[in-house]
């Protein structure tokens, strides 16, 4: 199976059950801080990356009629499904939906004024992602990304070897400050943002994989046991509970700055 088809799939589980996609509880934080984006920059075209569970969605249609809302979706078959799941909704016929991949993402040179990318790039591969949403922002447009990310503390990345023994589809998690320095090297200003801590059962987290993929527990066990030091002390693990850094961050594309004649 290629990768592309694997992500279809794990988007399509996601939007039913939402543990690592916009799962519930994290649906008031997001949409407080894409709220207040849309309302102080008042963008016309807004592309979001990923259907998501689709509450952020119906959100934005909902409080900003004026918008331009294009939504990217690598499945298609999850298109069909959340326009079929609201189809008594006017709102969501307005909607612009385009089959693609984010790493080759199908949106014009510059046709972005605001680009909303939440749960993405710990399954894709971030550089190129994020050279492909430069490409298609306008320059002084804004880019929001949401996601996981590691504790300050963990420079080893000891969170991060614990989910690539467990999700096949698992790419990265960086500390935030690397994010923001990537972004930077990609030519995006951070404007705003901040990593604030969320609840995660891995016993849930465990399960929920397992029922999908095939777990190498053996592996799973001793990264686990070789590192639960570090999960109590900088992930406040209690033998079942973790509280992940969870950032959410504003950026600008830079403007190119060209010599004046001389």
């Amino acid at each position: 199976m290629n990768r592309l088809k694997e992500i279809c799939e794990f988007n399509e589980r996601e939007y039913r059950d939402g543990l690592f996609i916009e799962p519930d509880e994290r649906t008031a934080l997001l949409w407080e801080r894409i709220d207040d984006v849309i309302t102080t920059y008042e963008p016309r075209v807004v592309v979001k990356a990923g259907i998501g569970r689709g509450e952020i969605i119906k959100r934005m249609v909902e409080a900003h009629e004026k918008i331009v809302l294009v939504v990217v979706e690598p499945s298609l078959e999850l298109i069909k499904k959340f326009i079929e799941d609201n189809k008594s909704d006017d709102r969501i016929r307005k909607i612009r939906y385009i089959n693609g991949s984010l790493n080759r993402f199908p949106v014009d040179y510059y046709g972005a004024d605001l680009i909303i990318s939440i749960d993405n790039l710990n399954i894709m591969e971030s550089a190129p992602v994020i050279d492909e949403f430069k490409r298609a922002l306008e320059f002084e447009a804004h880019l929001f990304i949401a996601g996981v990310v590691l504790d300050d503390e963990d420079i080893e990345g000891t969170y991060d070897e614990y989910m690539k023994t467990l999700l096949p589809l698992h790419n990265d998690y960086y500390l935030h400050e690397d994010l923001k320095t990537l972004l930077s090297l990609k030519e995006f200003a951070f404007i705003k943002g901040k990593a604030e801590y969320v609840d995660l059962n891995l016993n849930k987290q465990h399960d929920y994989i397992s029922s999908v993929y095939k777990i190498n527990e053996e592996e799973s066990r001793e990264v686990m046991a070789s590192s639960e030091e570090v999960f109590r002390n900088l992930y406040h693990f209690d033998g079942e509970n973790i509280k992940l850094p969870y950032f959410t961050g504003l950026f600008m594309r830079k403007k190119i700055k060209t010599n004046a004649p001389v």
